[in-house]
């Protein structure tokens, strides 16, 4: 997902979308309170995010799945990658 606009020119392989069968997002103009309201959303559990991704990975973890996802595509809807 893309928020807001890249200051200088944004490029890749197309094919992995493809394949992977991908989607980009673009998000503008939200307004704060409607970060909020997502977060809420989240905070409180009213989001299936247990239906939405496959696994829960740490940012070293994370090449290992991405090679996984990509061995097996079918096998994985989303990989989170958390930072914390």
């Amino acid at each position: 997902m893309y928020i807001g606009y890249a200051e200088e020119r944004v490029a890749y392989e197309t094919r992995w979308f493809v394949q992977k069968e991908l989607d980009i997002l673009g998000s503008r103009n939200a307004l704060p309170e409607d970060f909020d309201a997502v977060i809420g959303m989240l905070e409180q559990r009213r989001f299936p995010v247990d239906q939405a991704v496959s696994r829960m990975v740490s940012l070293e973890e994370a090449p290992e799945a991405l090679r996984s996802w990509s061995d097996e595509p079918s096998r994985v809807k989303k990989i989170m990658v958390c930072l914390d």
